[in-house]
């Protein structure tokens, strides 16, 4: 059977799965924030982790989910979004890892599909855990994390790593 392993965390009630191969680190510490006044409403800032800097992405905030009280205790995932770019997500808690099957992995219907802020494309595969459909990881596509604007057909030709 085809199964790739994933990193499974929760924010909210929402389980995501982000693929093991982007996942640098994980962290669950104090951490410094510093906020930049030129970042944008989905950053918290940037921190010094473990000697890297990094910009540092609330996911609530990225998909619109009400924020938590804000903190120094945090749950981070940093992630490799592209060949030079690190950044850090902010989670509710680190689930473990799980191994998915390609035949549990459907992409999201048409109808479900929430163009703002990319965030069809930031999860655009869910997994079914079991033959009920009740248990459902969202799979995260880490290369549109930070990206909100509008993707659109005279963008040219995609880019693939």
């Amino acid at each position: 059977m085809d199964t790739d392993e994933y990193l499974v965390a929760r924010v909210g009630d929402m389980h995501l799965g982000i693929y093991c191969r982007d996942v640098k680190n994980v962290y669950a510490q104090r951490i410094n924030l510093v906020r930049l006044f030129y970042q944008g409403r989905i950053f918290r800032g940037i921190a010094e982790v473990n000697g890297q800097v990094m910009q540092v992405i609330d996911l609530r905030r990225r998909i619109g989910m009400q924020e938590r009280e804000p903190g120094s205790f945090m749950t981070l995932i940093s992630v490799q979004t592209d060949m030079s770019n690190v950044l850090a997500i902010v989670v509710d808690e680190i689930i473990g890892m799980k191994h998915i099957a390609q035949a549990q992995m459907h992409g999201h219907h048409e109808q479900l599909n929430n163009r703002r802020d990319n965030v069809n494309l930031l999860f655009p595969m869910v997994a079914v855990m079991d033959d009920k459909g009740g248990d459902l990881i969202h799979i995260l596509d880490s290369t549109y994390i930070d990206k909100l604007e509008p993707i659109t057909e005279d963008a040219g030709d995609l880019e693939l790593f």
